[in-house]
């Protein structure tokens, strides 16, 4: 039983062991104490060693005397476990392949992206550029802006007796 029943594994359950204890120790009882005092005298041994069950050299092999499998099952069980390190070494490979894709394309999407920045600050601060005034310049108050060319105010004004307007200019005012 203790090489069933290990102590130290928690799966194995110790009341258990002592249960199957007791009823080996029952059934050998019943079967070679034939006055049924709980005691095994020489005459009670003797009588049940002389039994051919008890002669019988296979009765008594322990498990660990057999294999557990035979050569055949190993080598199958061998081949099954290379064909499985060969299809997760095959696994492995095609993880390995994608992960390095996968990277690369990161890589490729990363520098879009930069450039991608770059660009819509670049269209940003052209744009913060257009929205800005040009500063004018001091006006003068002498001068309006009328389309495309500065008329100077002073044409406009009347001319003090005595001047007489240039011929170039023309005066809006008539002269008095």
């Amino acid at each position: 039983l203790e090489k069933v029943y290990d102590p130290n594994n928690e799966e194995d359950d110790m009341v258990e062991m002592e249960e199957e204890r007791l009823r080996m120790r029952e059934h050998v009882m019943t079967e070679v104490d034939l006055n049924r005092d709980r005691l095994i005298d020489l005459q009670e041994f003797i009588r049940a060693t002389e039994k051919r069950e008890f002669l019988e050299p296979d009765g008594w092999e322990t498990v660990a005397d057999q294999p557990i499998y035979t050569e055949e099952e190993l080598q199958e069980f061998e081949k099954q476990i290379l064909q499985q390190e060969e299809e997760l070494k095959r696994k492995a490979d095609e993880l390995y392949r994608q992960r390095e894709d996968l990277q690369k394309q990161h890589e490729y999407i990363q520098a879009q992206k930069q450039e991608l920045q770059q660009v819509v600050q670049q269209m940003e601060q052209k744009k913060l550029e257009q929205q800005q005034p040009v500063p004018p310049a001091v006006p003068d108050a002498n001068f309006q802006q009328g389309g495309d060319q500065a008329v100077h105010l002073g044409s406009q004004q009347p001319l003090p007796p005595g001047h007489l307007p240039e011929a170039g200019v023309p005066q809006s005012h008539p002269v008095p």
